[in-house]
């Protein structure tokens, strides 16, 4: 079966499970989960929860079929209800079991088969930058700034310094879990589905309650140096070629996000964007490497290090390379319903 390497590939990483599981839930009808003796191979201490996702695995059709829809609703979900602060549900657990994993695996097979072209595409030329509108607890929700990007990653990497500097060390809680370089104020920018709007509009980690939008067409200048990080090696060499501790900052929430016992005496980092800069233009996460990469705990540069707060199919531009591609739209959230509506063009 051609497609079974990726398949096994996708189930490799945490989201990648969460993805399968999510569909399986839709395939398999209520009435069809029943109890079928599966506790015996739960791994001990599991719950009676574990024991229900074991049963619905095992309900699962052998050759089961998705649509393109069924997946991007399902990564939609995965995406909003990604958590690094706090210890792995026992779902999650059971899911990193051989067992359970292998039961997922036609799933897996059915996503890679049907899932969309542009998930390990590089960077689509035109990108959208996504403004959040009557947003005032969340900076940078203002239109895209394109230009002083050296300045902004200066400023990052003066308060990463700080917060390693003043973060104590047994500090239960560090309140910084991602790996991007966020408030920074360098532009992130998505591409559009393909019969949908911005992937930014839906695929968003820890999201609030928005319901207004404005995204704003953006190019990337011709021979812009792109860095694509499509599964985990791309982001351990990342981190390895390019290194900065962040072990005061995130390592406490990174951590618990790890539910291993010995977490606490790791030393964590992440990728120093002001280095990065230096060599590369922008760094792009694609869907597939979102999938098999975000949540892992991963070897890098002789720290363990962890790709968080970074939404699939997302391009963070470190220099100033973007420019104005058309005109702003305005988008709404359908009530009741799965995307986002766009309403009219926006004067900038």
């Amino acid at each position: 079966m051609e497609d079974l390497p990726a398949a096994q590939q996708l189930l490799a990483g945490p989201r990648g499970r969460e993805l399968c599981l999510d569909l399986a839930r839709s395939l398999v009808a209520e009435g069809q989960v029943f109890s079928c003796g599966s506790s015996a191979m739960l791994p001990p201490g599991m719950s009676q929860e574990s024991s229900r996702v074991l049963q619905l695995l095992e309900a699962l059709p052998h050759r089961p079929e998705v649509t393109v829809a069924q997946v991007l609703q399902s990564l939609d979900r995965v995406v909003k209800g990604a958590a690094y602060w706090q210890p792995p549900s026992d779902t999650a657990r059971l899911l990193a079991e051989p067992v359970p994993r292998d039961l997922l695996l036609p799933v897996a097979v059915a996503v890679v088969r049907s899932g969309p072209g542009w998930w390990r595409d590089p960077g689509a030329v035109t990108q959208y930058y996504v403004q959040w509108i009557a947003s005032t607890t969340v900076p940078g929700t203002g239109p895209p700034i394109l230009t002083g990007s050296a300045a902004g990653l200066r400023r990052w990497r003066e308060s990463i310094a700080a917060e390693e500097g003043h973060t104590p060390l047994v500090a239960n809680w560090t309140g910084r879990w991602w790996s991007i370089p966020a408030l920074s104020d360098v532009p992130a920018t998505t591409p559009a589905i393909p019969g949908n709007g911005p992937a930014g509009l839906v695929m968003v980690e820890n999201p609030l309650e928005w319901t207004t939008a404005r995204t704003y067409p953006l190019q990337a200048a011709k021979g812009a140096r792109i860095y694509e990080i499509r599964d985990p090696r791309s982001w351990q060499d990342l981190v390895t070629a390019y290194p900065l501790e962040v072990t005061r900052s995130r390592g406490r929430s990174w951590a618990v996000s790890s539910g291993d016992p010995q977490a606490d005496t790791w030393l964590w980092a992440i990728p120093d964007w002001q280095a990065v800069a230096r060599d590369y233009d922008g760094v792009h996460l694609s869907v597939a490497g979102y999938l098999l990469t975000a949540g892992s705990v991963l070897d890098a540069a002789g720290m363990k290090t962890m790709l968080a707060g970074w939404a699939p199919a997302e391009t963070w531009w470190l220099n100033d390379v973007l420019a104005p591609a058309g005109e702003p739209a305005t988008w709404t959230a359908v009530p009741g319903r799965h995307g986002w509506q766009v309403q009219a063009t926006a004067v900038p």
